[in-house]
């Protein structure tokens, strides 16, 4: 049966009075009070579950502000009105696909985050027709050979970011250094880090505009 209301329609009411006093003391509003809805498409949404009505509730970032959401059972106050569907919905995306992340220390895993995001992989699958500036392009990605359930949940196969590798860890002699390494060159022939850059480039022929997307 068709839903009148789409499930995943996100309504946040940012209601009014909400404010502070910034260091010079003048009021500042937290947001612009108002209801929105929001149903386009392409947004990041994501299920809790609502502690009031007992089901689950898609919400969108506009709407978790003002939302007051625990993470496990014995985390319930008196003002929580929702609750994770499991408490590794806490982390976001990048820092729940971070393997054995409850064994690392947590600087460890927000500088994880920090690289994962600045990986060098596959960011879409429509490079052709596309018309960004520089990308970059891993050619032979692989996925992990350790991977979490966030990472299956969320199809991170369908966009590797990486290669797996065989790393010689040598403390304190040896060839050990910071922020590099030294790879081996059959691994290198074999296209271990290969990748291209795509570089749009735009030409005016006959006061017509036109753009060519090839691979650097």
């Amino acid at each position: 049966m068709f839903a009148v209301v789409p499930q995943t329609l996100e309504i946040a009411y940012l209601a009014p009075g909400r404010h502070s006093k910034d260091a010079a003391g003048e009021v500042k509003n937290y947001y612009y009070p108002g209801v929105f809805l929001s149903s386009q498409v392409a947004r990041f949404v994501r299920p809790v579950q609502n502690l009031q009505l007992g089901e689950i509730e898609w919400i969108g970032p506009l709407e978790q502000i003002i939302l007051s959401i625990a993470c496990m059972e014995e985390d319930i106050r008196a003002d929580s009105t929702h609750q994770e569907i499991d408490p590794v919905k806490m982390l976001s995306i990048i820092a729940s696909t971070v393997p054995f992340a409850d064994y690392n220390q947590s600087p460890r895993n927000m500088y994880q985050c920090q690289m994962a995001k600045q990986t060098m992989g596959t960011p879409y699958h429509n490079h052709p027709y596309r018309m960004d500036n520089k990308v970059y392009r891993l050619l032979f990605p692989q996925q992990p050979i350790v991977q979490t359930e966030s990472y299956k949940e969320y199809d991170f196969g369908l966009c590797p970011s990486g290669a797996n590798a065989v790393v010689a860890v040598i403390a304190y002699t040896g060839y050990d250094m910071e922020d590099a390494m030294i790879i081996n060159k059959g691994a290198y022939d074999r296209g271990f880090g290969h990748g291209c850059v795509y570089k749009s480039y735009m030409k005016e022929v006959n006061s017509d505009t036109s753009a060519v997307n090839l691979p650097a």
